[in-house]
Formats: structure tokens, C-alpha cells, sequence
């Protein structure tokens, strides 16, 4: 997974007042298969753990091939800023 300087920023900002300063990405189910999701949670033993800018993030091993081609980035619309995953693919 890639991760933009603005996500960065981004979740940065957001985890100012949490206690946990890291984001585990993990297979969770969608409507049609599995996806994936974002977490605030601590890594687990197995997970593959990267610092970006001092904010930690882990990736699940069951997550891994669906994350590889995926950045996670900030879009701006008119009702406001939110994180995005480019590249993710569709189960439906």
C-alpha cells in the first residue's frame, strides 16, 4: 500500500487525541466478498508494519495482495475532506 503525504497529514490530524497512533488495514466483509478496511488499532505480531512520517501502519497478512496496488489518499468535496483508497477493487 502507498500512502499519500496529505493522508499522512490527514490521519496525523485525526489520531491527535487518540491514544493509538497507528492504522491496521485488515480483510473485512462486503457485500459481494471481501475488502478492505482501515483501522485505529495497534499492529498484530504478523502484520507487515510500516512508519510513514512517524504514524505507524500495518497490514494484515490476508490483506496484503489486495492492498499492494492500493494508495490511500484525501479527497476534498463539498462535504469536506475524507480518505480514499485508490486502486481498490470492486467486489461488486
Amino acid at each position: 500500500m502507498k500512502v499519500t503525504n496529505e493522508a499522512i497529514d490527514f490521519m496525523k490530524a485525526a489520531l491527535a487525541e487518540e491514544e493509538t497512533k497507528s492504522v491496521r488495514i485488515c480483510t473485512e466483509a462486503g457485500c459481494c466478498g471481501p475488502t478492505i478496511g482501515l483501522h485505529i488499532a495497534a499492529p498484530e505480531a504478523t502484520d507487515d508494519v510500516k512508519d510513514y512520517d512517524g504514524l505507524m501502519f500495518a497490514v494484515a497478512k490476508d490483506a496484503e495482495a489486495m492492498a499492494e496496488n492500493v494508495t490511500l489518499d484525501v479527497e476534498s468535496t463539498e462535504d469536506g475532506v475524507s480518505l480514499v483508497l485508490r486502486g481498490l477493487q470492486q467486489t461488486c
